[in-house]
């Protein structure tokens, strides 16, 4: 089926007027340093503890690194903050002005451009690590994307991709259950459209395309790469949707630390 929207045009509109964690950080004035201190610890503290270490910002100094997505420069700059030499592209002018301004405020080198996942502005075989998190899902040949980031590795290079998990409790409670059947999502609109409210809206009616992925599709995905680990993460009692109180704390981390129903499958990738 055609899909009757231009996919990369509501992705610029949602991250444009709605900028990737933005929504943490209320009432602090956008590019101060008080507001990437407190879009650190949304990110890190409140939204995912589980990040720094699962990926790896410490593990690359002196490397050269790439992301791919770099919303507002809040993962990037980690990385560069740990010695990485780093480089990024994004979609949306906003990403780039305030990702832009966070490293010009720290005196932190970074090579950033407006670019797209599918079409990289980079030679082959140019870094020693690329990352992406919560990127390739929503662009419409993520498998060109995959290409991309496979060309601009060096051989023996790392790649961590992170994407949504299909098999988790946001996808299949919080979205099929509860907002496409419970609340009768499917007579008002698209599966389309109910998918892409996971990205937080306050100030658009954007349609980003929204893509999950099972272990088993994303290593298809990833078939290029020498070596494939896949990790599933982040899942809190909230994911459940209106189940979310019925829901032991207890049975949510045992779940968590099985690596069940988790909201991102992490790939590490050798080349």
């Amino acid at each position: 089926m055609i899909s009757t929207f231009d996919d990369k045009r509501e992705a610029i509109e949602q991250w444009t007027k709605d900028p990737c964690g933005l929504s943490g950080v209320q009432g602090v004035e956008v590019g101060t340093k008080a507001f990437y201190e407190r879009l650190d610890k949304n990110r890190y503290e409140e939204y995912g503890p589980w990040m720094k270490s699962t990926l790896e910002f410490t593990r690359f100094a002196g490397k050269r690194l790439l992301e791919v997505g770099f919303g507002m420069g809040t993962d990037l700059f980690q990385f560069a903050s740990s010695g990485a030499l780093v480089s990024g592209v994004d979609l949306t002018p906003a990403h780039l002005q305030i990702a832009s301004r966070r490293f010009s405020l720290y005196g932190i080198p970074a090579d950033l451009r407006l670019a797209d996942a599918e079409e990289l502005p980079f030679g082959d075989g140019v870094f020693d690590v690329v990352y992406t998190l919560g990127v390739i899902h929503h662009t419409p040949d993520t498998q060109k994307a995959v290409g991309e980031i496979y060309r601009v590795l060096k051989t023996g290079g790392r790649a961590i991709i992170g994407v949504y998990h299909i098999f988790s409790a946001i996808f299949f409670v919080s979205v099929v259950l509860e907002l496409y059947l419970l609340r009768l999502g499917f007579l008002r609109e698209s599966f389309r459209r109910t998918l892409s409210r996971v990205e937080v809206r306050q100030h658009s009616d954007a349609c980003p395309l929204v893509k999950v992925y099972s272990r088993r599709s994303l290593g298809r995905l990833l078939r290029q790469f020498h070596s494939v680990r896949i990790e599933c993460v982040h899942l809190e009692c909230s994911h459940f949707g209106v189940f979310g109180r019925l829901v032991p704390e207890r049975i949510v981390r045992w779940l968590d630390r099985r690596q069940v129903m988790g909201w991102y499958l992490i790939a590490k990738c050798m080349k």
